[in-house]
């Protein structure tokens, strides 16, 4: 039968991602999606050390200031609403002193410059070229943290600038870490309140720079996130309600590509046990003190067991709730 769809089918790499691996996940809510998918399925990953990130070039800082492990100080932070905040962070990180402040952003750092040092793979997802500058003195920020419109510049980077600050991050990475494979998506989410023609313009930078990247460092992989939502799914039916951000559906059916994309047969078999396991945790009985539960409780927690001791996986919450009642 004739296909009424364009199906994308992403190139496979050479290698395969197995939960032995340690990974790590910087860029946009979409990179943060894509990253809870992995901690449901038991991967160890780290998701966005610096919170949700959008333009490479603040991409680009957070990895170097990760291989640089400089802390950050009281100067570096800006006041405003009764919380201090990080140009460099997402709002998560912010807080109603400086103390609070640094200590949540630089915990998370120093914990993080350890891991980027042991990455086997990091997920490195761009969702816009356009970026924001503080007219004061140029520079150019992760986060405004709603702070008035006047304080800032917008601008787009220009496809050689994103190669730029991206080619010279990488190159101080691959150095730290010879073993780390990178992983470059483009997030779907379309940024649609710079305009809709300049959404395209912002895109079209990112997969201009993303393609010289790719030819350039042999280390690097494209996942098309981008493309399995516009041209693959392609129906607003994929979309939350603002018709911008991608919904549940969307998400699992990329989530269901990257499986096939970089999981070996016996890692996908293994996150079928895990999904099993974790539907069955969630199961809420209708009499929990039933023989009948009880024996289904013991039964998925010897297979927690099993599972715990040949892959040296965790599964304490499972756990929590089979043995709750």
């Amino acid at each position: 039968m004739q296909s009424f769809r364009t199906i994308v089918h992403p190139a496979s790499p050479s290698y395969s991602i197995n939960h032995s691996n340690q990974l790590l996940s910087i860029g946009s809510c979409f990179s943060e999606n894509i990253g809870k998918k992995f901690e449901h399925a038991k991967f160890n990953i780290s998701i966005n050390p610096f919170g949700q990130q959008y333009n490479p070039y603040s991409i680009a800082q957070s990895i170097e200031r990760l291989i640089s492990n400089q802390p950050y100080t009281e100067n570096e932070l800006t006041f405003h609403n009764e919380l201090y905040h990080s140009y460099d962070h997402h709002s998560s990180f912010s807080a109603p002193t400086v103390q609070d402040t640094l200590q949540k952003i630089n915990e998370r750092l120093l914990t993080d410059s350890q891991t980027i040092k042991t990455t086997d793979y990091l997920f490195l997802t761009f969702g816009t070229a356009y970026c924001f500058s503080l007219k004061e003195s140029g520079r150019i920020v992760s986060n405004c943290h709603k702070m008035p419109g006047t304080t800032f510049n917008r601008q787009l980077l220009e496809p050689t600038e994103i190669f730029d600050c991206s080619s010279n991050a990488l190159q101080k990475l691959f150095a730290l870490n010879n073993r780390l494979k990178v992983i470059l998506t483009v997030s779907p989410v379309r940024y649609f309140a710079f305009g809709e023609f300049e959404n395209s313009v912002g895109k079209s930078h990112l997969f201009t720079a993303i393609h010289k990247l790719l030819s350039s460092f042999s280390n690097l992989h494209y996942f098309p996130a981008y493309e399995l939502l516009i041209d693959d799914l392609r129906d607003y039916r994929f979309y939350a309600e603002d018709m911008v951000h991608p919904n549940q559906l969307a998400t699992t059916y990329v989530w269901s590509k990257l499986i096939d994309t970089y999981f070996s047969p016996d890692t996908k078999a293994l996150l079928k046990e895990i999904e099993e396991i974790t539907a069955a945790a969630n199961h809420r009985p209708r009499n929990a003190q039933s023989d009948a539960h009880k024996k289904f409780a013991q039964k998925y927690l010897q297979k927690i067991q099993t599972i715990e001791n040949k892959h040296n996986l965790r599964f304490e919450a499972e756990r929590t709730l089979l043995t709750a009642n």
